[in-house]
């Protein structure tokens, strides 16, 4: 469901490509309570691409995650997370010039989403749902869908807090 485009200018190899979908991964299911198996990161190189800022031809590197929002996700949590998405690039990529990451949009207007027939959840609702929808994700685990194997496992393996 949260998607992160990654338009890069940089190259980056599969290496650099897998860790930064890793960590962000994590983060971004770590802070807002989300399953890993939802979580989406695509890569685009926009080294060709046109663009202009302020009027002026520019090249950089942006990160725009589009994700839902709620009362539990205020600013300053996507502030943070923004700062913690370019610290994890500069590990990982580098910094300055051409090489860093010259900014994180987050467009947390992600109205809802249906995947394998089943609507997501409002932000907050997200244990209540994950209870509701166990069944429909056994089901199709046991169908052989990859993704919901991963999710019923991620579950039973981890608490995701209802609260968050």
């Amino acid at each position: 469901m949260p998607l992160y485009d990654v338009e890069h200018v940089t190259p980056l190899n599969a290496d650099q490509q897998q860790s930064l979908a890793l960590v962000m991964t994590d983060l971004h299911s770590k802070r807002f309570n989300t399953p890993k198996g939802f979580l989406n990161v695509r890569y685009t190189d926009v080294s060709g691409q046109i663009v202009f800022r302020g009027g002026k031809r520019a090249k950089y590197n942006r990160i725009i995650l589009r994700t839902r929002s709620g009362e539990q996700r205020n600013k300053e949590m996507y502030d943070e997370h923004c700062r913690d998405i370019i610290a994890v690039w500069e590990d990982i990529v580098g910094k300055g010039g051409e090489m860093g990451l010259r900014t994180v949009w987050v467009m947390a207007a992600l109205t809802t989403a249906v995947e394998c027939g089943i609507a997501r959840p409002r932000v907050g609702d997200e244990g209540k749902w994950l209870q509701d929808n166990m069944d429909s994700f056994r089901r199709l685990a046991a169908q052989g869908d990859e993704d919901f194997v991963d999710l019923v496992q991620e579950l039973d393996s981890t608490k995701i807090d209802p609260g968050v």
